[in-house]
Parts: C-alpha cells; sequence; structure tokens
C-alpha cells in the first residue's frame, strides 16, 4: 500500500460515510515519498459542528501505521474532545494515547482510535441533538 492508496481510501471513506455532514475542500494530502505523509480535513455535520483530522501516516509495512494523530470534535465553539498522540502525558496508562474532554481539557486514558469509531462517537453526540423538523408547510 502506499501512501496515496491511503488518502484515497480515507478520502472515500469520508465522502461515502459522512451522513449529514460534508468534508470541507480541499483535504489537504502530503506525502513526503510512496510511503510516508500526512492528511488533514475538516468535516462539518448538519448542527454546525466539526472534526478536524489530523494524521502523519506511513504505509511502509504494507499497512497503514498512523505515527502522530489528533482528531478535535468541536461544537458550539467548545472542544467536545480530542483523541491525540502527542508524548507530553508520560502519567497516563495509554501514554502516549490519550483523550482531552470537554472545554475543561479533562485527561483521560484511551486506546488509539480508528476514524470509523470518532465518527460512532460523534454520532452519538449528532443525537442528542436531532436535526430540525421542516420549515415548510404543505
Amino acid at each position: 500500500m502506499t501512501i496515496d492508496d491511503y488518502f484515497a481510501a480515507i478520502e472515500r471513506g469520508l465522502r461515502q460515510n459522512i451522513q449529514g455532514g460534508t468534508v470541507e475542500e480541499p483535504i489537504t494530502c502530503l506525502s513526503s515519498d510512496d510511503y510516508n505523509g500526512l492528511i488533514r480535513c475538516r468535516v462539518f455535520f448538519w448542527d454546525h459542528s466539526y472534526l478536524d483530522l489530523y494524521e502523519v501516516v506511513t504505509t511502509e509495512l504494507g499497512y497503514p501505521v498512523r505515527v502522530h494523530y489528533a482528531y478535535t470534535y468541536i461544537r458550539e465553539g467548545q472542544r467536545v474532545f480530542r483523541y491525540d498522540n502527542a508524548p507530553h502525558h508520560p502519567e497516563i496508562a495509554t501514554h502516549p494515547h490519550h483523550k482531552h474532554i470537554g472545554p475543561t481539557d479533562r485527561l483521560a486514558p484511551a486506546d488509539q482510535p480508528s476514524l470509523s469509531q470518532v465518527l460512532s462517537e460523534i454520532e452519538g453526540w449528532l443525537e442528542v441533538r436531532h436535526p430540525p423538523a421542516c420549515p415548510f408547510v404543505f
């Protein structure tokens, strides 16, 4: 698998699986060679919340390895959560993987999530606030 294959799979997956949302254009995909690169994008949801996705990935082993990542979900101008693997919390049992929760940035241990796990968590937040009913009367 090349890094371009990975980029294409992420783009395709986002476009096919984001319900009630849109991927902001352009998606930034930068490769340093055939097997290493980064992807960055923002996904907007129906309630104006959004996900910022950032991954530095290598595919040198034939499959993607996320060397660095951050998935930040923002709602009503406040951070709801951020998963990342910045190595600045060695006291966390899942170091370097961890989760920041809420606007107070409460720290929690967390395994490295897949993008689909992050999107499922966001779907749970979106279900709390159903989309508004159609304002048109027929």
